[in-house]
């Protein structure tokens, strides 16, 4: 059996024959015979002695690239004692070797200070082996009784291992794994832990970055369920990698248009969905309402979705959890990546700082719709600015035809991101980042529109002229924060963190549809709702600061405790011109404070558990609530395995958003008046691995929300009770209840992938000021959902992935105040296809993605609308309104290039 040798200024006896032994195995490469060889290197820096002895050999080292930086050398020596003469030229830098020769590693770790009493917990890194970034959230695996065990790397890629559980043992095989890198195995000598244990992995070329699904830090297996559904690089079908479209590959997350208001997850409302960047929340999530991500995937390393019980470490609203981290520059030289597709141009350019102890990174992307129409570019501006949509051809309203009330002209749509980073490490590990990003969107359409003239009595008497009418929609949001991240001792971990994020949104629309009761006491229940077209309009201003300390120590048992606070600051300006009412503004400010404590760690041989409590207070109003967080996840590391949880969230700043308008989203804040948001949140889950290949799972919930928002431009088409809307234009006491079954059933076919997702599910919500009091179906609310993925590799670097999903109609809107309506949609169904192409040449890499939407153009209704028409009709020209079928994105090809090098 092979061992770990440990060569150091500190030896046991017989340890420099054994580095002998090892040198001779290492050194000389095969084509060169022992002693012909000789080497000398005078200040030579450290690095470039490792690449020497890689390039000679098939050994690699483990190292951090802040623990060589700025260490030179000056040794001279035959090729087969090369090894003794280094070992020896680091023992002034306080560095020693560790060698593995089974797996042909060697690991360059600090020495220890003395020959101490084995520690109770070995710290270690997960790092990039080309750039040397960290690699958050990834895996350290190994078999211990016959069973899996794992802990998983932070967010800046340090974990710390327990050893205690492992008194038993010499030594263990240690397993490294991240998504898009090959794992690494390392053979560890217990008796004789080094100081830290940092593992390199290298990118491996047939996985692109891909995000991580955690329930719980504790369980490898959680981590990787997922992984080959949700891979951004992949899922592109629109020309863009995208992570939110990627996340409905789950079972969890509703199915949406090609345009979207937000995800949907397990029923919550889509502004009950948190988006995070780097800790900091990102207040719109989408570019050109919901066709692509506001990220530019090149600059994300590691994405963390929270869709259950989230940690307590999170504020989490009712809806999941979305957690990015900007991935860290190259540490080891300087980097391009240059990329285009069918809608836009990017670029990221990243390199070392401090002579590698640190690194910048910058990436940006624009888009070019306006400048060129090819692969449906206009559909794709037609789509989001409601310029033409693809409707149902609507019926005459009366004999004698009826001629066009819209006219359209031009548009203009572009949106743009910017990410960027500055990285600093210490010899000793302590890491120090500067985030900044940019994002928005810039939206206008003038188009020409018949109305009638306003001060004449009765729709006889309405004379129809023709007037120029525009939309504008523009967003963006602008966000820093600076990190600072070190270790206190082997089992303590400090975060540190002040953010700013400042979000604007303007909207205003000349022709915006409304639908009401004119006047409200003048019709029968039983009338259709009148429709007209006038103005309007909305900007949103919100301001956040968060300042954020947490510190992790590891126990010796194996677990985990973490606590902190987090200081919140919020400003929001609000206004709104409506045909509904007069003009609406406020100005509001708040703190808030929270305080957080967990656990996570095993209580017994087959239950590991997940408790936290998070605590808030909002001073607009001086709300004070508790957060409980409890997950249990019983015989996780057997064939079968259960879990349960339940948690209780809170959410203080709401999004507003207008039905189908595709509008910006704005932002609103709890008041003494209108409290808090929040939902209780009970889970279960059955997760079943018999077979070889084969995984099934199956997951319930059940959830409670209070003190939902929403816009009374929505509302309205529910029968809202006389007198029932407050000031404010929107209804702040929703009530609702969201229940659901989700099945997950994988399985491979040779070397095909294939995994069926099913989603039995009901949101219902509930007003005393709506549809008189009586629980109704939630806007997004679809009762069967069903997906099938299946994905393989057609000839080496070329891999495909095909996707069908179906979902059951939504709520159709107009049918809570027009008897003639069907109360659902039809059944929405679509196939989506992608190829990838990834290849690596000397010097340079290269992918390719080509991609469809809606494969067979099928016309899925998206929701059901009046629309504008002029009636020709005797005894006048009259302006009326149509409900028609509007339909989703057809058939939509596209494609993506980029080039590293």
């Amino acid at each position: 059996m092979s061992r770990l040798i440990v060569s150091g200024h500190r030896r046991r006896a017989g340890g420099r024959l054994a580095a002998l032994l090892l040198a001779g195995l290492l050194l000389p490469a095969p084509h060169q015979a022992a002693g012909q060889d000789r080497r000398a290197y005078d200040e030579a820096p450290v690095r470039q002695v490792i690449e020497d002895i890689e390039a000679t050999s098939a050994y690699r080292f483990l190292y951090r690239d802040a623990l060589i930086t700025g260490k030179r050398v000056s040794f001279e020596a035959d090729a087969d004692a090369l090894l003794v003469s280094l070992e020896a030229a680091l023992r002034p830098h306080g560095l020693h070797l560790q060698v593995d020769e089974a797996r042909r590693q060697i690991l360059l770790a600090e020495a220890p200070e003395a020959p101490a009493a084995r520690p109770a917990v070995l710290s270690g890194e997960v790092l990039d082996d080309e750039s040397g970034a960290r690699l958050p959230f990834a895996s350290i695996t190994w078999l211990q009784d016959g069973r899996l065990r794992g802990v998983t790397t932070n967010e800046a890629g340090a974990f710390h291992l327990a050893l205690d559980p492992l008194s038993g043992l010499d030594e263990v095989l240690l397993t490294a794994s991240y998504v898009g890198y090959q794992p690494r195995r390392l053979r560890l000598d217990l008796r004789h832990p080094p100081a830290g244990l940092p593992f390199r992995l290298r990118p491996d070329e047939r996985f692109g970055q891909e995000i991580v699904v955690s329930g719980t830090l504790l369980e490898a297996d959680l981590d990787t369920t997922w992984r080959h559904l949700i891979r951004p690089g992949l899922f592109s079908p629109l020309g863009e990698g995208n992570v939110l479209r990627a996340l409905q590959a789950l079972p969890s997350v509703s199915l949406s248009t090609a345009l979207t208001q937000g995800l949907n997850v397990r029923g919550s409302r889509a502004d009950g969905f948190q988006v995070l960047l780097d800790g900091i929340p990102i207040y719109n999530q989408n570019h050109f309402f919901g066709l692509f991500d506001a990220f530019n995937e090149d600059a994300l390393q590691a994405v963390g979705f929270y869709y259950g019980v989230t940690p307590a470490r999170f504020e989490a609203p009712p809806g999941g959890t979305l957690s990015f981290v900007t991935r860290t520059g190259s540490q080891t030289g300087a980097r391009q990546t240059l990329g285009l597709s069918n809608t836009s141009v990017k670029g990221t350019f990243e390199g070392p700082l401090w002579g590698g102890r640190g690194s910048w990174l910058v990436s940006g992307r624009h888009s070019y719709l306006n400048a060129i129409d090819w692969f449906n570019n206009a559909s794709l501006i037609a789509q989001g600015l409601d310029v033409a949509r693809r409707t149902s051809a609507p019926p005459l309203p009366a004999p004698g035809g009826n001629g066009r009330a819209l006219f359209p002209g031009t548009s203009t749509a572009r949106f743009y991101d910017l990410h960027g980073k500055l990285y600093y490490e210490s010899a000793a590990g302590n890491r120090l980042m500067l985030n900044g990003y940019l994002g928005g969107d810039d939206t206008s359409h003038d188009e020409a529109r018949r109305f009638f003239q306003r001060g004449h009595a009765g729709p006889d008497a309405d004379r129809l002229e023709l007037a120029l009418v525009d939309t504008r929609n523009d967003w963006g949001n602008e966000a820093a924060s600076l990190h600072d991240q070190r270790a206190l001792g082997a089992r303590a971990f400090v975060h540190s963190l002040l953010a700013l994020s400042r979000y604007y949104a303007r909207f205003s629309k000349d022709d915006f549809v409304y639908t009401r009761r004119l006047p409200p006491d003048s019709l029968p229940p039983e009338a259709p709702p009148r429709s007209f077209v006038d103005r309007f309009a909305n900007d949103n201003e919100l301001v956040a600061w968060k300042a954020e300390q947490r510190l992790d120590a590891a126990t010796r048992a194996g677990g985990t405790l973490s606590g902190g606070y987090a200081l919140h600051r919020f400003g929001i300006t609000y206004e709104e011109t409506s045909a509904l009412r007069a003009t609406y503004g406020q100005t509001r400010r708040s703190s808030q404070v929270d305080l957080f404590a967990q656990y996570e760690g095993t209580l017994a041989d087959g239950i590991d558990l997940e408790a936290g409590l998070r605590s808030h207070y909002f001073s607009l109003g001086r709300f004070l609530r508790l957060s409980p967080r409890l997950h249990v996840r019983l015989w996780p590391r057997r064939a079968a395995s259960l879990s349960l949880g339940y948690s209780r969230n809170h959410q203080f700043l709401h999004r507003l958003y207008l039905e189908h308008a595709n509008s910006t989203d704005v932002w609103i804040m709890s008041t003494a008046e209108e409290p808090p948001g929040s939902v209780d949140n009970v889970t279960a889950g059955l997760y079943l691995r018999a077979l070889p290949g084969v995984f099934f799972q199956a997951e319930a919930y059940y959830k409670r929300y209070r003190n939902l928002r929403q816009h009374e431009t929505s509302a309205v088409r529910r029968s809202v009770r006389q007198g029932s809307l407050v000031l404010e234009p929107w209804l702040h006491d929703n009530t609702a209840r969201a229940r659901g079954l989700e099945l997950m059933l994988r399985h491979g076919l040779g070397r095909l992938l294939w995994t069926h997702t099913y989603t039995l599910s009901k949101m219902d919500v509930r007003n005393d000021a709506l549809n008189d009091g009586v629980a109704f179906p939630a806007d997004w609310d679809r009762r069967h959902q069903f997906a099938t993925h299946l994905q393989g590799v057609l000839f080496g670097p070329l891999s495909w992935h095909l996707t069908w999903r179906f979902a059951s109609g939504a709520p159709n809107t107009l049918a809570y105040t027009d008897p003639a309506e069907p109360a659902r949609l039809p059944a929405y169904h679509r196939m989506d296809l992608s190829l990838q192409y990834r290849r690596t040449f000397r010097g340079f890499s290269m992918e390719a993605t080509a991609a469809v939407f809606n494969l067979y153009d099928r016309d899925n209704t998206w929701y059901r609308s009046p629309v504008a028409v002029v009636d020709e009709a005797p005894p006048g020209r009259r302006l009326g309104f149509v409900n028609v079928d509007v339909y989703d994105l057809g058939f939509q090809p596209s494609f993506g290039v980029s080039v590293s090098f």
